[in-house]
């Protein structure tokens, strides 16, 4: 059984949701954080949904607007965090949370940060329900990940230890993680982990598709890290452009100035998810990154198709007969192929990739044991 799932339609159990929150701050709209987006997915496409209260906290000033409309959603000011993630992770708010504990009766708690997870349960220590504790984990500061040597990665571990269950991204990260832990804990800690992570996959939208652009245009709708090969591919492109091919990248990122570059980003998710439709390939220059890349199933659910790596989670968002590169220097190769009209991917089937990633099918994969 789901543990969202219930038998009365009305509020049956109050969630209390730990957040992710990394993408807010100057210039940058909580609206479009990564997080923000797996949750209102998650709303709108399970069925179960409607029949719980969802309190979710945000950080001051940046009211996660596109929550509102949702009835059975309370969103509660947390207080102020820090807007870079690392020291975020570091900034559990426990007088709120103590709080939290007080005024409401909280049935279950589903947190997506896993290092506030321990912190979570001393702080309501005093109180006398016994939440079952589920997660879902998208983000880890490892190596992979170009974490700092000074890192969260340990209490994310022993946080995901005091769940029921804790969702991830795919098989691949799973296997990762566990590998990485194995650093640290002890064979018996590595062997609950195997049961408590289990893969629960990203959903995508609902397939749509637009007229392309007259001239050859790249997607890359990631963020401005290392973990994103963002450097790599642009100087890729600065040495393609002075060669003298004739293109546009279509970015998301606002202070890229290229003359090859525009920013298609936008608050509202349809009109950027319809400027993104126009591009004829996108790029995941990802090298060692452990997680499934929400901007390639954005592009993948207005039709276009990537260039993405082998020997990550990819091969399980895209199936075995998808072609996909071996390194950077075979994408250096199918990038200048595309310029000069030699690499035609239309032949593959984005609808077949989205239709088995849509949310509605990937929600059915969340299983847990409580409720």
């Amino acid at each position: 059984m789901k543990f969202w799932d219930t038998t009365t339609k009305q509020f049956n159990k109050t969630i209390l949701i730990i957040p992710n929150w990394t993408w807010f701050g100057d210039d940058k709209d909580i609206n479009s954080d990564s997080f923000l987006l797996v949750i209102k997915s998650f709303l709108e496409n399970n069925v179960h949904s409607d029949y719980n209260k969802w309190i979710i906290p945000y950080p001051s000033g940046h009211l996660p607007s596109s929550l509102v409309k949702f009835d059975n959603v309370e969103l509660v000011d947390m207080g102020h965090l820090s807007t870079f993630p690392p020291l975020m992770r570091i900034q559990f708010p426990h007088s709120f949370f103590r709080k939290m504990f007080t005024n409401y009766e909280i049935d279950t708690i589903w947190s997506h940060l896993p290092e506030w997870t321990n912190q979570l349960l001393i702080a309501r220590r005093y109180n006398v329900m016994t939440q079952p504790v589920y997660g879902y984990c998208h983000w880890w500061e490892i190596k992979e990940n170009g974490a700092y040597k000074w890192n969260s990665f340990v209490d994310n571990i022993n946080g995901i230890l005091q769940m029921e269950e804790c969702g991830v991204n795919s098989k691949w990260v799973k296997n990762l993680i566990i590998q990485r832990a194995s650093e640290y804990f002890s064979q018996k800690q590595l062997d609950k982990l195997e049961t408590i992570i289990q893969p629960w996959y990203l959903g995508c939208d609902d397939w749509r598709t637009s007229e392309k652009n007259d001239v050859p245009t790249i997607l890359f709708n990631h963020r401005d890290n290392g973990y994103t090969g963002f450097g790599f591919f642009f100087d890729l492109m600065d040495e393609f452009y002075a060669k003298g091919y004739k293109f546009k990248v279509y970015t998301t990122t606002s202070d890229v100035d290229k003359p090859y570059t525009q920013c298609v980003k936008n608050s509202d998710r349809e009109i950027y998810l319809q400027n993104i439709s126009k591009a004829h390939i996108g790029v995941g220059a990802f090298k060692d990154y452990s997680a499934w890349s929400m901007s390639v199933t954005d592009g993948f659910s207005v039709d276009v198709p990537y260039l993405l790596p082998k020997g990550l989670c990819y091969e399980e968002m895209v199936g075995e007969d998808y072609p996909l590169y071996k390194d950077r220097t075979q994408l250096k190769e199918w990038l200048e192929m595309f310029l000069m009209g030699r690499l035609d991917f239309t032949y593959l089937d984005t609808q077949k990739i989205t239709q088995n990633l849509a949310w509605k099918n990937s929600i059915l994969g969340w299983k847990t044991h409580i409720l």
